[in-house]
């Protein structure tokens, strides 16, 4: 048995919920979120757990360890639970990320519970100032010119590798559950910070990594570097 069949026989959660126009439900209520479905993602220790509506206005919220939780009550629910890694909240999802010292077996109930118990609509992301920009064609680069990049300061810099990564990276990672924080640019270097079910997966150190730096390479400079922590 398939770990998604295994999943919806043990604890009756459905793995492609629709309604009966076959659409996922409409967005409920602070407080009454359920979980529709469990899908995998390209990192083993990562699933994501698919919501009945909209649970973050903007941005993404991420919480790495029981450090960040402050006063959130699904946060501390959920490290509360022996092996739990990470949490990323964006859009309709919570991407929940294992130790893979622990099986999905010993904790997926206990998740599930916590989530639909304890999440809240967010107002607002961590990084929602940047979300509101995302577009089809990002503002920012409508005047972009690559040739300028290096005489731009600081600010400017990040707001234009913010927006190519609005418009090309983000979209392709938040559908695998995860996404990416841009941390600093330094001269030539470009420092960023994997998300959700990115943080441990192989990939994203690996070809996701080599993707990305190719791409801003491409839309940039040739000289820039790529580093994730």
């Amino acid at each position: 048995m398939g770990l998604l069949a295994w999943i919806q026989k043990q604890f009756g959660i459905s793995i492609n919920a629709k309604n009966e126009n076959g659409q996922e439900s409409a967005p409920a209520k602070a407080g009454q979120f359920k979980v529709l479905r469990i899908q995998p993602t390209p990192n083993p220790d990562a699933f994501q757990f698919i919501l009945n509506g909209k649970v973050i206005e903007a941005g993404t919220r991420t919480f790495d360890s029981p450090d960040d939780v402050g006063n959130d009550p699904m946060a501390k629910a959920l490290f509360d639970i022996f092996g739990m890694q990470s949490v990323f909240i964006k859009e309709n999802f919570v991407t929940i990320t294992k130790s893979n010292a622990v099986g999905w077996h010993t904790i997926m109930e206990k998740t599930g519970t916590a989530i639909e118990a304890y999440l809240h609509y967010y107002e607002k992301g961590d990084d929602a100032e940047d979300a509101k920009g995302d577009k089809d064609v990002h503002p920012v680069l409508e005047d972009f010119k690559k040739e300028d990049f290096f005489n731009y300061n600081n600010d400017r810099k990040t707001e234009v590798i913010n927006a190519l990564l609005d418009v090309a990276i983000r979209p392709a990672l938040a559908n695998d559950g995860g996404g990416i924080n841009l941390l600093s640019v330094e001269d030539k270097t470009i420092k960023v910070h994997y998300q959700g079910a990115c943080g441990s997966c192989p990939s994203s150190t690996t070809g996701t990594l080599q993707y990305i730096e190719q791409f801003l390479k491409e839309a940039i400079h040739p000289d820039v570097e790529v580093q994730a922590s």
